[in-house]
Formats: structure tokens, sequence, C-alpha cells
């Protein structure tokens, strides 16, 4: 068996000099980008890291962002990145949690100060340095120094796919997130499971606006080179229809990977855009629920764009997802599981769910669900159920699902987002749906604020479309009462000119409650 980085050599082996990746409109070949990463991977060793080392990963998505995290695979080493917005404090607490000897940053910020709350060995900085700093090293001089990119090769690692590739931080607002450990197996395993639905090929130009600092991006961008194709990235969020199809016509885009929040965006274009991205052949997206007037308006825009929707999880990259040919039957379903994945929903006993309809947590199995959370033994010990339904490790996704009769599922809310107005269960999912649907209503988020009566109260955060006109907080509250029961009403409105979003593009609560 190839490893995943050895899958992606051997493309570099047949398609010199293709694009591999497109990142901001530039080029890099791919055997430029095999060069890179073979050059970083020979002079890891040189600087003291050895196989099973944890690296953390700090910067922008460059190509020594893309090349770096190659070479640590190369060389046996586990990658461990942390989104390069986040604050300094996580970042400190998120390399001490995974032992990381040394940082790959653009970070030149109290280096010193850096290295010693953090417990590094070696920083290595992709941009130049500012001054000399002890432990201090540019990754482009460590390469050039004798020794470094002419370094007789190591001994190649034995071809193992157990052996750990990365630590995925989870996207949550906790200050401590997970850490999912991940393997070649997996890896490639996941790989091939998703290029295969969505039918990639060598021929793919596929888009994203995406970073290495979750599983997401990582697949975002190295699925395309998995088959050979294409990896276009924009590394700016994109503000309009306009700018999204822009980059699609000039990189000759076939595919986009996007969250939702850019699937609304392209909500705002008009029947003309199709002769102008005649090769896009579908969307896809997943980690948030896509609202049905964005699809239809989407499908009357782009008839001939396939629209898939998808659910997955940093723990089981994707569980499930909806033939584009039933989006219109079923445009609030994310479809059926993967080949090789099993789901089973079940009740706050740990029972079963069969019954269609019925709202359970889900529970899923596959063969590239993690390894584990790193270094987070209680969290482990209440993320898995053991010898169940035939199967020797369930996750506990924490998510409600319902399932129809034909075992479409259909996802409902967090378990922990729930909440209680007087002794009624609100599903701020349920609200969102509800007024997403108003054609008023561009954007939308809902959050449980204290009240003295009735201990939560739902209040809807609201981004107006700004093509519709004027609306009333009466007349959205009149569409929620006639839709929706009272306890599910929204009690208070905020108007806002956009959502907030986290590091990586979802749409978040934070700052709203």
């Amino acid at each position: 068996m190839q490893l995943f980085h050895q899958v992606i050599a051997s493309n570099a082996r047949k398609y010199p000099s293709k694009p591999a990746f497109i990142l901001d409109g530039q080029a890099t070949s791919y055997q430029q980008l095999q060069q890179r990463a073979d050059d970083i991977a020979s002079v890891l060793p040189l600087l003291g890291i050895a196989p099973g080392d944890r690296v953390g990963l700090y910067a922008p998505i460059s190509v020594d962002l893309i090349a770096g995290y190659l070479g640590l695979l190369q060389a046996g080493v586990i990658s461990a990145a942390t989104h390069h917005t986040l604050s300094r404090t996580k970042l400190i607490h998120q390399l001490k949690h995974s032992g990381a000897r040394v940082l790959i940053t653009d970070c030149t910020d109290d280096l010193p100060g850096l290295i010693d709350e953090a417990g590094l060995e070696l920083v290595l900085l992709t941009v130049p340095a500012q001054v000399a700093v002890p432990k201090v090293m540019q990754l482009a001089d460590a390469i050039a120094a004798p020794g470094g990119r002419n370094a007789a090769p190591s001994s190649p690692l034995p071809a193992d796919p157990e052996r750990p590739t990365s630590i995925f931080y989870t996207s949550g607002s906790s200050f401590n997130p997970k850490g999912v450990l991940v393997n070649h197996r997996i890896m490639l395993a996941a790989c091939s499971r998703v290029t295969a639905y969505l039918q990639n090929s060598p021929d793919d130009r596929v888009l994203s606006y995406s970073t290495l600092a979750s599983d997401y991006g990582v697949y975002n961008v190295m699925m395309p080179l998995y088959v050979g194709a294409t990896s276009v990235i924009e590394s700016r969020p994109a503000g309009s229809a306009e700018e999204v199809l822009a980059v699609v016509e000039r990189e000759r885009v076939t595919a986009m990977h996007v969250f939702p929040p850019v699937f609304f965006l392209l909500a705002n274009t008009g029947p003309h855009w199709q002769a102008r991205v005649p090769g896009l052949r579908y969307i896809s997206s997943s980690g948030q629920a896509l609202y049905s007037r964005h699809i239809q308006r989407i499908r009357e825009a782009l008839p001939a764009v396939r629209i898939f929707s998808n659910y997955g999880l940093t723990e089981c990259k994707r569980v499930s997802y909806l033939p584009p040919e039933e989006i219109d039957r079923r445009p609030t379903s994310v479809g059926k599981p993967l080949p090789g994945v099993s789901v089973y929903l079940v009740d706050e006993q740990g029972r079963r769910i069969e019954q269609p309809g019925q709202v359970g947590e889900l529970l899923v199995t596959s063969d590239y669900l993690m390894l584990e959370y790193w270094n987070m033994p209680e969290a482990n010990a209440s993320a898995f159920v053991h010898d169940a339904f035939g199967h020797s490790r369930l996750y506990r996704t924490g998510d409600l699902f319902k399932q129809d009769a034909e075992g479409y599922l259909y996802y409902v809310a967090r378990k922990d987002d729930v909440f209680a107005r007087n002794i009624w269960n609100v599903n701020p999912r349920e609200i969102e749906q509800c007024l997403a649907a108003h054609p008023a209503v561009a954007e939308v988020l809902v959050v449980p604020v204290a009240d003295e009566s009735a201990g939560h109260v739902p209040k809807a955060c609201i981004v107006l479309d700004a093509d519709h006109g004027q609306t009333s907080e009466q007349a959205l509250l009149d569409h929620c009462k006639a839709h929706l029961d009272w306890h599910m009403v929204p009690a208070q409105w905020t108007f806002l000119e956009a959502l907030p979003k986290t590091d990586s593009g979802k749409f978040t609560t934070k700052g709203l409650i």
C-alpha cells in the first residue's frame, strides 16, 4: 500500500508540469511542489526532528506550508496545526497539548517568549527573520545550508499505513478543542471514498477557501492532489457571488468545496452566470445546514451544476451525502451513509431507534473513524460505545438526527444546542430553517438568551436580503407564528450587516449570546 504522500509523489511523476495547486492565482506545478516537499523532508532529520515528533503549523496557506505538510508526512512526523488567526494564548495551549517540539510559522512577534512559554526547541520561519534569535531559523536557510537540500536521503521509513499523520483540532468554541488523531490508512480511505462519489478525475480543478488548520482544509487542498487534479485555493474569503464566480471563470474551475456561507453567496447569482462558467459541474457543501430557498435559487441560476449536500465531522471525515438527483425532492436531507460507513440512531438510554421520523443521537463507525482524541483519556472514554450493534467501536457524534422511511438522514441539532423555554424544548436550527424560508432573510442564526421567568428564550439574529426591500420585525414575527409552535417563536430580534464566522468560514454564535 502506498502511503498518503506517496500517492501524491506518484502523481508528481505522472504530471510533472501540471499545476498541483493555484494559490491566489499563482500556480505551483506538481514537480515544484514535490521538490520542495523533498527538500523539507531531507532537512528535518538534520535539525533533530525524528519520526513521531509533533511539529506545529501556525501560518496562512502558502507554498511552503503545503510542501511542509507533505514533507512532514515523508519524514514520519505528526503535524498539529493551529489557525493562524487564533490568539497567542490558544496557540501556546495547543502546542503544549500536542507536545510539539518545533513550530513552522510566519509569526515573528516575541519569539523568545513564545519559545519559552510553549517549551519549543526550534522555530522555522516561512518569512525573513527580523533579527537573529536563538532557536529560530528561516526554513529557506535551513534547506540552503550545507547538507540541507543536497543532504543524502535518509533511510526510507517502513511503509506503515498505521503511522499517525496529523492531529486535527476541532473547531468548537471551547478554549480546549479536542485533537483528533489520524493516520495514513484513515486519510487514504477518506480520500478514496469521497473522491469516488464526487467522481473526481485528473481533469478537475477544485476550488476551496482553505487553510491547513483543520481536517476540512487539509482534505480540500489534498484530495485534488490525491487524484492528480488541480487544487484552486483562495486565501481570502469571498464577499460576493461575483467574487466567487470570477475565480471560477478565471481558473476554469470544475468543482467547488465550500462551507454554507459561500453557498449562500451564490444564491445571489442569476441565469446569465451559466454562460460564464460552463465547466462548473458541481458544488459540494458541508459543515452546516443548507436552506431550501438558497438551493432553489442556485438551481434556477445554474441548472447544469450538481449540488452535493454532505454531513461529516472532524472525527469521521464524511458520514453521508445526498445524491444531487435528490436535492429537489429532499432539500433538507444530508442523504445516506457512504459505503463502508455504519450509522445508528439511539435514544437517551442507548436503545436503537428504527421508527421513521423519531429523533435520536447519531452513532457512527467506519474504517476512517479517528484513532482517538490526542492525550485526552476522559474524552476518549465518553466518546465511544463499545461492542454494540455488531461493532467493536461506535462514535457518539453528539448530533441529533431523524431518518425517513427510505433511510435518508435529516440533521436536527447539536444535543448541546437544544434548550428549554419553560418546560418546552427549543431547537434553534428549526427556527432558522423557518426564517430562512422568508424571502427577506439572507442569513440567520438563533441563540438562547437568559430570561427570568422562562429560563431561556430564542433570539433571532438576522441579515436581511438587500434585494428584497424593507421588512419589519413584525412581518418576520408573524411568519414564525404562522409556521412554528408558540415556544419556538423568537422573543428577541437583532438585525446585523453580517453574521460572525469562525476562522474556518462557518457561521458562529460567538458574540451573539
